[in-house]
């Protein structure tokens, strides 16, 4: 009996150890689970760094994209000016343009009917300049001018062609008393 005993005895305390280290090992785990979170939090953190820093550059990016925008220029017809929204629509060869006044452009200045050249980019007017008067009138006496001197050349052409038709006619007979 006393064999029985020692053998019980020896089981349980086999158990009883079994036990302890079974829960060391399962306290050692959460620790373990911790350390691979701090790790993984590390990670995610820097992960969360460089998507921040991404971020700024690609804003970056973006102003600087918004900054060199191409500006084109439209001449033509304001057909609409809207003061109060700070909107205005001019007529060009290729269509309508509507726009946005920028911070530089002043539309109490901008009136229907204004023949306009407009520098823009992005839907949004950077300048508004009236054609003048002058350059139009200049453009006119230039035309005027170019058609004066073909009108010149033509009238001296048909001099010069009807002094050649006079030397090449016979000359009058001699008329008799």
């Amino acid at each position: 009996m006393k064999k029985i005993f020692t053998v019980v005895m020896a089981v349980a305390f086999a158990f009883s150890v079994a036990g302890f280290a079974v829960a060391a090992d399962n306290a050692a785990k959460p620790a373990k689970a911790a350390e691979k979170a701090a790790t993984s939090a590390e990670k995610s953190a820097t992960s969360a760094e460089k998507s921040a820093v991404s971020a700024e550059k690609s804003a970056t990016d973006a102003k600087k994209a918004a900054k060199k925008a191409k500006a084109t220029q439209v001449t033509g017809t304001v057909e609409a000016v809207d003061a109060a929204a700070g909107t205005f629509t001019v007529k060009g060869k290729k269509g309508n343009v509507d726009l946005k006044a920028g911070d530089k452009v002043k539309l109490a200045d901008v009136k229907v009917g204004d023949k306009v050249v407009v520098k823009h980019a992005d839907g949004t007017a950077s300048s508004v300049k009236a054609v003048k008067a002058a350059k139009v009138a200049k453009k006119a006496a230039k035309a005027a001018e170019k058609s004066a001197d073909a009108a010149e050349k033509s009238a001296d052409a048909a001099a010069k062609s009807a002094a050649d038709a006079k030397k090449a006619a016979p000359a009058p007979a001699p008329v008799k008393k």
